[in-house]
């Protein structure tokens, strides 16, 4: 009989085949973070299974090896054998929030598809969401859980009248990561992202804000060239423009004429390439200047080559309003 053919009489029994099949997906090069899916489907496939996603049985007992069960069962191993540092689903999967010149870490959450609606409130900054929803509702969080050593002493603090500025970034964030991990298979798009994410390290990190800086503008710069190359714009006429975003931007007729590709905007990002060494000096000012318009550049050279979205997002400049949260539903409880 096939080993995947074989009784399942425990759940030591699944674990074995589970661990056979991650085994044979290390050596066919399948990253750890999709493991877990892979899995999951080729398990399905193998035992001609038709298991459903989310699992109907959210937090089945060890012996519970019911069709309802077997998915968490699955999910739940993969959990256990590579922590969470190791899930890096995408690239970029950081961002920079500003609030009154305190600046956050934001970790963008990979969503699978569809809706997800965000609230900015700090009742609930410790609040369990649940990361699956249940039909017909939307996923839910709380932007404040996303960024990087938040407390809650310091949400508390917070002054009402800034969570729209919140909350436009955090969207912008997250929208324009949405168009980037949508192209992924773009090599000039690949290359944008990675210097998004480098430039936000040296952003935070504040060694080198220049760097951080040079970043911003390669990224802008290398996602207006993927719509350049995609219209067939000769590569030797957008080469020859080099890093200046106003000549790259004249190249294409659909930014020309963007209403949001202001001036303002282009200057925020443009600078030379002297700030990399230090020849001349970048602000933290500059620095998140050149980090938050560029992410408009990018939305807007993104926007026009074709994709298929991962997800949809709304963020709410402060608490969900009333009836649209249950704890209950909406929540794990603990």
């Amino acid at each position: 009989m096939d080993k995947h053919q074989a009784t399942l009489n425990t759940l030591q029994d699944l674990h074995a085949e589970l661990a056979a099949l991650d085994n044979e997906m290390r050596k066919s090069g399948v990253p750890p973070h999709a493991r877990a899916f892979r899995a999951w489907r080729d398990f399905c496939f193998q035992r001609s299974l038709a298991l459903t996603f989310p699992p109907s049985i959210e937090d089945p007992r060890p012996d519970d090896l019911s069709l309802g069960a077997l998915t968490a069962h699955i999910f739940s191993w993969f959990e256990q054998r590579y922590d969470k540092r190791s899930n890096i689903i995408f690239n970029p999967s950081i961002g920079v929030i500003d609030i009154d010149g305190d600046r956050f870490r934001m970790s963008v959450h990979m969503i699978q598809a569809g809706q997800v609606n965000v609230e900015i409130n700090p009742a609930r900054l410790a609040f369990r969401y649940r990361p699956i929803a249940r039909a017909p509702r939307s996923v839910k969080d709380n932007l404040l859980r996303m960024l990087d050593g938040m407390t809650q002493q310091y949400a508390d603090s917070i002054p009402v009248d800034l969570y729209p500025s919140i909350a436009n970034q955090g969207a912008l964030i997250m929208s324009v990561y949405n168009e980037l991990t949508a192209r992924l298979g773009n090599a000039l798009v690949k290359e944008a992202s990675a210097d998004i994410n480098g430039g936000v390290g040296a952003l935070m990190d504040g060694v080198s804000l220049g760097h951080a800086r040079w970043c911003f503008l390669q990224s802008a710069e290398k996602s207006i060239k993927a719509l350049l190359q995609l219209d067939g714009v000769p590569s030797d006429k957008y080469f020859k423009a080099g890093h200046h975003l106003y000549k790259l931007v004249d190249l294409s007729p659909k930014l020309k004429n963007s209403r949001h590709l202001t001036s303002a905007v282009v200057d925020a990002v443009m600078c030379e390439a002297k700030v990399r060494y230090g020849e001349i000096q970048t602000s933290v000012s500059e620095a998140l200047a050149a980090y938050q318009n560029s992410l408009v550049i990018i939305r807007e050279a993104l926007k026009w080559i074709p994709a298929k979205r991962r997800f949809g997002i709304v963020i709410y400049p402060g608490p969900f309003p009333e009836g649209q949260f249950d704890p209950v539903v909406d929540g794990i409880p603990c």
